[in-house]
């Protein structure tokens, strides 16, 4: 994955991202999603999701690119509170739709900047980056943004793509990254003061992974990144 260096490019990029976006809700509606676009197993992927979590209550939870707040409102039921934060006024015009319901209450979605979060650090148990990285001009800057709002001990669960070579994904969906492999997304957790578990595959049309880490204390992250980068 990219260093820092393309980080002056990326908010142009997730400009023009959040304004594909805008287009294609007006297009296809309400419903669409990328997931369904990609003919992906949406419902498999959910379930390994709630597998993967604790049980019990799951604390304070961001949702990075929360798109249409979906996971906030599955999880919603064992949240103290969720945030989704989105580049895209019109996905948060739907997330906020969605999130009207009964007992939703304390889930809300803002405006902002996945590389330049609004928010204290370790403020968060539980951060999600649910189909985001493979849109993300510099991955390991969301990834390192992503784990200085998440506690020592907190629990980051990345949703992508597996490798692949699918030019639609690439060219109509303008996905910036043909997916990521288990070493490299090793590599990039570690980078960002994470410890990575053991993924979770979930076959389908294209390939779906679940990199569930958890963020060290800092004297641990030096050992942890060295020991990365060693395999």
């Amino acid at each position: 994955m990219p260093g820092s260096a393309c980080r002056p490019r990326a908010a142009r990029v997730l400009a023009e991202r959040a304004r594909a976006a805008t287009e294609t809700f007006v297009r296809k509606g309400a419903e669409w999603d990328e997931m369904s676009a990609l003919d992906l197993p949406a419902a498999a992927v959910e379930a390994a999701l709630l597998r993967l979590l604790p049980g019990g209550s799951l604390g304070r939870a961001l949702d990075i690119g929360t798109g249409t707040g979906r996971l906030l409102e599955l999880l919603a039921p064992r949240l103290t509170s969720g945030l989704g934060v989105d580049a895209s006024r019109a996905m948060l015009a739907l997330a906020r739709a969605r999130l009207a319901r009964p007992g939703l209450t304390h889930c809300a979605v803002r405006l902002a900047d996945m590389y330049r979060l609004p928010l204290p650090d370790s403020g968060f148990d539980l951060v999600l980056m649910h189909m985001v990285l493979h849109h993300a001009e510099d991955p390991a800057a969301a990834l390192a943004e992503a784990a200085r709002v998440l506690r020592p001990g907190g629990r980051l669960v990345v949703v992508d793509l597996a490798p692949h070579a699918n030019a639609e994904a690439l060219q109509r969906l303008a996905h910036r990254w043909p997916g990521f492999s288990d070493e490299a997304m090793r590599g990039a957790l570690a980078e960002a003061g994470l410890a990575a578990a053991e993924p979770v595959a979930v076959p389908g049309a294209l390939d779906v992974r679940l990199w569930p880490a958890e963020r060290l204390a800092a004297d641990a992250i030096t050992t942890e990144t060295a020991m990365a980068t060693a395999s």
